[in-house]
């Protein structure tokens, strides 16, 4: 739109407009990686959007929001089990996010089929 491509409310701009929005969405989940408390409603109130808003960017996306969040908590958890062995499974959980030890585990056993101590020991 600023480059005169597209014409304000056109369906061009308001796709590119959705891409940026979806975009920012998933840069301001990472950031906030670490709180528990990462939601649709802080996201949508980081954004200046309404949460059913934040859900109909993610509707087009390959992931939803909440299954974002797990992805990205997952990847980072993992990678923390790989680059700090000694660190504590539950300090590692608490970075990445997990509200408590138990979801952790329930999740990562999920999507990894191992626990992530059994994870950690697995060669590279």
């Amino acid at each position: 739109m600023e480059r005169g491509i597209a014409r304000p409310g056109s369906r061009l701009a308001q796709q590119a407009l959705r891409v940026g929005r979806l975009s920012l969405a998933r840069r301001l989940i990472a950031q906030h990686l670490s709180r528990a408390e990462l939601s649709p409603t802080l996201v949508a109130d980081m954004l200046g959007i309404s949460v059913r808003h934040v859900h109909m960017l993610f509707e087009t996306a390959e992931m939803s929001f909440s299954q974002t969040v797990t992805a990205l908590r997952l990847d980072h958890s993992r990678r923390l089990l790989r680059e700090a062995p000694q660190r504590p499974i539950a300090d590692i959980a608490h970075a990445c996010g997990f509200e408590s030890l138990a979801t952790f585990y329930r999740v990562f056993n999920a999507a990894v089929s191992m626990t992530p101590g059994d994870y950690r020991t697995q060669p590279a």
